[in-house]
């Protein structure tokens, strides 16, 4: 039972002494089990570096997990039922259905429901609240001490959700956040921690739940580790305000050691790892002064050392221009030979805004690359046949909903046809779900020579899915169950599955891998989405029109993630997110202001001076902006 910490400046080799460590210390004992912790987005390099690492080439007693796998693992060992979680997209359909319940006692928020976005930012809120730990007494407490009306209001409106969200989901799910709080309870049981060595890498904080496992893991595991990013000179263990560069750092060090010191367990002298010789950047002099210097204030500001080009700044009239130059160094540096594809990566603080333009040029200059994002699928054909289908019941058949349906590619892929049926409805004047079931026998001035018995198979034959998905609508009582039985059904008359598999053979055939694999994914994500809405509120009766308000709920959380196609290519990725690890050259694309530190502007229900009250009345949450620009220098 003791802690060490690792210190050190980035590139200073903490997690190279880290994972050295483990390894040696799993061959010389055994029997003895390691765990490895990182953020989950780097446990699959992680593993690929021990494995390089270890002279037998192998994790052997040495377990890469993050906290959420560590869990699972817990789960295995002490066989505990298999717990439902419920993940964003579960959350969001379940949060519109119980927050539409609760309107009219939300005085606030009851106006803002069918807003869009609003769900999702209540879902955020809500996972927050699961983070920090905080119930919905803590926010009903806190409410009569709340400075304004406006704060006051909002407390007891997000009680009243939070409530409401426990209580429908009470014994049957938990929230992917009370993961860990079930972890919490368990450890003390667990043979696996008993005596175990933990070693925590490449975080930069911990929630208040990471905190309690951290002290879980002092008081149960045999040794402890966790590297802390600040070098020598910053004195993490002194008086520092928010804005010094290493403040996360020093809030980790100390509030770890108090841990430490309440439990009684031994605190080993910290490791500081300052040899230059050793550093990432010891034969790059430029970077190395960068690395030292950078958003250091009272230093020596201007860099004297040998130059040996390690950095150049290029500056374009827009994005497009810094992308062209980006595509001219990359082709340069592998014809030179210099680097691989795999050993070049890209990032911009805004991939949203860059990441098309990133795209198109790669793609065009034939530089193979890998976007670390996920797909919203809001945009993909088959989530806009569900949509356009249950508007055009909702709306008994409406020109715009009907032709909506029509036109995504997924009833019928005759163009021809599909332009007559529509000047056809628009000459007629056909509006609503008799006229279209009628068969047609009028033709209008200027037909020429259409073909009313052609028209009329073919009308019946692209509607026959959607007459029969208004049949099961009209039934009394219907359910979510029903309708989701019906959308499902749906799909099936459409044969969706074998349109979209088709559209998947043909962007593979043309090189468009992404959305190859976004239409590979799409049918089994929608499908499981509808299933899994049927299981969490199937014995609900809604209105159709709030069927499709919780349905769209769950299609914004739907995201489709790519893995890359190849090995050798270049990762373009985002400052916070993507973590890099071997490359060579790095391009930095974007470095303006408001995008590196990028503006907060991601609304959020608690403003930024709701959040510094609550944080004085030892109320913690997510970081404010002010709060979170110094962290993105950090």
């Amino acid at each position: 039972m003791a802690l060490q910490l690792i210190l050190g400046g980035s590139g200073s080799g903490k997690t190279t002494y880290l994972y050295d460590e483990v390894i040696r210390l799993s061959m010389e004992h055994p029997q003895e089990q390691y765990f490895l912790i990182v953020p989950e987005q780097f446990t699959m390099q992680t593993q690929k570096d021990i494995v390089t690492r270890h002279p037998n080439h192998g994790t052997m007693n040495i377990d890469i997990v993050s906290f959420a796998r560590l869990a699972y693992r817990i789960f295995e060992e002490l066989a505990v039922e298999n717990l439902s979680v419920l993940d964003d997209m579960g959350k969001s359909m379940v949060l519109r259905k119980v927050a539409a319940a609760q309107k009219r006692q939300m005085v606030l928020f009851g106006g803002q429901l069918n807003k869009p976005g609003f769900v999702g930012q209540l879902k955020s809120m809500l996972s927050e609240f699961y983070q920090y730990g905080i119930t919905p007494e803590n926010l009903r407490e806190m409410a009569p001490s709340a400075k304004s009306p406006l704060l006051q209001q909002k407390l007891n409106d997000l009680a009243l959700v939070e409530q409401s969200f426990q209580e429908y989901i009470e014994g049957h799910y938990i929230t992917t956040e009370q993961v860990l709080d079930v972890l919490c309870r368990l450890i003390p049981e667990s043979k696996l921690i008993r005596n175990s060595v933990i070693a925590l890498d490449g975080y930069t904080g911990f929630t208040p739940v990471q905190y309690r496992l951290a002290e879980l893991f002092l008081v149960y595991a045999k040794q402890v580790f966790v590297t802390v990013t600040a070098d020598e000179a910053a004195g993490v263990y002194g008086r520092m305000g928010m804005q010094n560069l290493f403040y996360m750092s020093r809030q980790m060090a100390v509030r770890l050691s108090e841990i430490a010191e309440k439990n009684q367990i031994k605190k080993l002298p910290d490791i500081v790892l300052n040899d230059q010789k050793n550093r990432r950047f010891a034969q790059h002099p430029e970077l190395a002064w960068l690395e030292q210097n950078l958003f250091r204030y009272g230093t020596k500001n201007t860099y004297n050392g040998e130059q040996t080009e390690s950095i150049s700044f290029f500056q374009a009239s827009n994005p497009s221009g810094e992308i062209s130059h980006i595509v001219r160094e990359i082709q340069r540096l592998v014809q030179e030979g210099r680097v691989r594809y795999r050993e070049i990566a890209v990032i911009t603080g805004d991939l949203p805004g860059y990441g098309k333009e990133i795209t198109h040029q790669f793609t065009q200059n034939q530089i193979p690359h890998f976007l670390d994002d996920k797909k919203n699928v809001l945009d993909n054909c088959l989530v806009e046949l569900i949509r356009a289908s249950l508007e055009a019941v909702r709306q008994d058949f409406s020109y715009e909903s009907v032709m909506r349906f029509l036109r995504t590619g997924l009833v019928s892929q005759d163009r021809t046809m599909m332009d007559r049926l529509e000047n056809y409805i628009l000459a007629m004047g056909i509006r609503g779900g008799k006229r279209f079931r009628q068969t047609w026998e009028q033709t209008y001035r200027g037909a020429g020579d259409l073909n009313i018995t052609e028209l009329n198979a073919f009308k019946e034959r692209a509607l026959a899915p959607l007459f029969a998905m208004q049949e099961t609508f009209r039934q009394e009582h219907l359910t979510i169950a029903g309708m989701t039985d019906a959308v499902l059904a749906l799909l099936t008359d459409c044969r969706t599955e074998e349109k979209l598999g088709s559209y998947q053979e043909y962007f593979a055939r043309i090189g468009e891998h992404r959305l190859a694999k976004e239409y590979g994914q799409v049918y089994g994500l929608v499908t499981e989405l509808l299933k899994r809405l049927s299981d969490l509120l199937g014995e609900e009766c809604v209105s159709r029109k709030e069927y499709l308000e919780i349905l769209d709920a769950g299609f914004a959380e739907l995201k489709v993630g790519v893995i890359p196609a190849v090995a050798d290519r270049v990762v373009v990725g985002d400052i916070t997110r993507t973590r890099l690890a071997h490359i060579k050259v790095l391009f930095f694309a974007g470095v303006n202001d408001g995008i590196v530190p990028a503006r907060k502007e991601k609304g959020s229900l608690l403003s930024d001076r709701d959040r510094e009250f609550l944080g004085e009345h030892h109320m913690e949450l997510a970081p404010t902006a002010k709060e979170e620009s110094f962290q993105q220098r950090f």
